[in-house]
């Protein structure tokens, strides 16, 4: 026969030790966040304008190629 393990009952955590728990470990995970240097944020702000650029172009282009399509081939203006 297997014997039975009997369960040790520990009484549920109360709201002042999860609030205690929740900021050590809000402290504990700022404490690994790393921010980027002056020159590393310059550079990735320029990527991203670069990057928003050359896809507003696309969509451009892409909207003019289909607007002539439509326009041109589909719903001709009589």
């Amino acid at each position: 026969m297997a014997k039975k393990v009997k369960k040790t009952e520990q009484a549920p955590p109360t709201l002042q030790q999860r609030m205690i728990e929740y900021f050590r470990s809000l402290w504990y995970e700022w404490k690994k966040v790393t921010f980027p240097t002056r020159k590393e944020l310059i550079q990735a702000t320029i990527v991203v304008f670069l990057f928003t650029i050359l896809l507003m172009t696309v969509i451009s282009v892409y909207d003019m190629v289909m607007s002539l399509f439509f326009n041109r081939w589909i719903l001709p203006v009589s």
